[in-house]
C-alpha cells in the first residue's frame, strides 16, 4: 500500500498534523496523471511526424534548386535510374560534350551520400533507416520528384500521386513536384 501523507497546518494552534491520502484519492490522482502522460505522448509523436514531413518538403525544395542549377549549366535535367535516383553527380567534374553541351560522365547520386550541384550532400528521407526514400524521374526534358509524407492530414498529401503507385523506398509516394505540373 502506498503511504502518501500531506501536511495540514493549523495556524491558530501552530500545530502541524499529518493526514494520509485515502486509497481512492490516490487512484484518482494516478489515473489523471496517466491520462496526461498519454495525451502528451500522443501529441509528441504527432509533432515528430510533422517535423519529419517538414524536413521532406524542405529537402524537396533544395533538390529542385539544385536541379534548376544543373539545367542552367547543361540545358538538360539529369537522367534518372529505374529505382528513382539522379544520374548527375561527377567524381572529378563534368566532361561536357562539345556538340550537345551535355555532360557525358555523370554517375548515379546516392541519397544522403553524394554531392550534387549546390548541395553539400544529397538529402535523404528522415526515415531512410526504415527503408523510406525520395524518388526522381526524368527523361532529360522534364523531371518529377516524389516523397512519401507520413501525415495524411498534410495539405500536400495527394491522392492522384498515390494512384500512380510509385515506390519511395518502402513507402508509396504521395506527394510530388516537377519541372512541369505533374
Amino acid at each position: 500500500m502506498v503511504n502518501v501523507q500531506i501536511l495540514i497546518m493549523n495556524v491558530s494552534l501552530g500545530v502541524i498534523k499529518m493526514k494520509k491520502f485515502k486509497k481512492s484519492e490516490i487512484k484518482i490522482i494516478l489515473s489523471i496523471l496517466v491520462c496526461l502522460f498519454a495525451v502528451s505522448g500522443y501529441n509528441f509523436s504527432i509533432s515528430l511526424r510533422r517535423g519529419r514531413d517538414s524536413i521532406r518538403k524542405n529537402d524537396m525544395s533544395a533538390i529542385q534548386k539544385s536541379l534548376d542549377t544543373y539545367y542552367q549549366k547543361y540545358k538538360i535535367y539529369p537522367m534518372s535510374t529505374a529505382d528513382g535516383n539522379i544520374i548527375g553527380c561527377f567524381e572529378k567534374g563534368a566532361l561536357v560534350d562539345i556538340k550537345t553541351g551535355y555532360p557525358n560522365n555523370a554517375i548515379t547520386c546516392n541519397w544522403g551520400e553524394s554531392r550534387f550541384e549546390s548541395a553539400n550532400l544529397m538529402p535523404r528521407d528522415p526515415n531512410y533507416e526504415k527503408g523510406a526514400n525520395y524518388r526522381y524521374i526524368s527523361d532529360g526534358k522534364k523531371y518529377e520528384l516524389y516523397i512519401a509524407l507520413e501525415g495524411k492530414d498534410e495539405a500536400e498529401y495527394t491522392q492522384s500521386d498515390i494512384d500512380k503507385n510509385l515506390q519511395c523506398g518502402s513507402e508509396i509516394c504521395n506527394y510530388g513536384r516537377g519541372s512541369n505540373s505533374i
